[in-house]
């Protein structure tokens, strides 16, 4: 008698997960939202000559209207004037970020702005809700002197 009940028991369970949709095909993911991303630009100066050493910050702010949250370190520009941030993987994918470039010699004006960050998800697999594809923002300064 007690192994009747508990069969039937069982059947009721098993057709409630069925019809719920969870049955024995389901599948679990877990993680957070990803995505490969890289950011690059040139800054010149009013005659465009590239600028050496400049530092530029990206910032990401998480919810709007809240305290930024870094996502990568500082990087400075090149001889060229050239800046490259990655490509990093695993960055937790943004609508937008606000680049700032700092003159480090004091000798030009600060500048900043905020780009809107489209993701390329052309290369994504199927089925991998989490990947966001991969974020590029080309962004070019020209700085003026203080």
């Amino acid at each position: 008698m007690k192994r009747k009940v508990l069969t039937g028991i069982n059947a009721l369970i098993a057709l409630l997960l069925g019809i719920l949709g969870l049955n024995g095909c389901f599948r679990c993911e877990y993680g957070t939202p990803h995505a490969t991303f890289e950011a690059a630009g040139t800054i010149t100066d009013e005659d465009n000559k590239p600028l050496e050493n400049i530092r530029v910050t990206l910032k990401d702010r998480y919810r709007p209207n809240r305290d930024y949250r870094r996502t990568m370190p500082d990087v400075y520009t090149a001889d060229d004037g050239t800046y490259t941030f990655g490509p990093y993987g695993g960055f937790f994918p943004v609508d937008s970020l606000d680049i700032i470039v700092t003159d480090t010699t004091g000798v030009h004006a600060s500048d900043s702005v905020s780009v809107k960050v489209d993701y390329d998800r052309s290369k994504v697999k199927w089925g991998d809700n989490w990947d966001s594809g991969a974020g590029y923002v080309h962004q070019d300064f020209q700085l003026k002197k203080k």
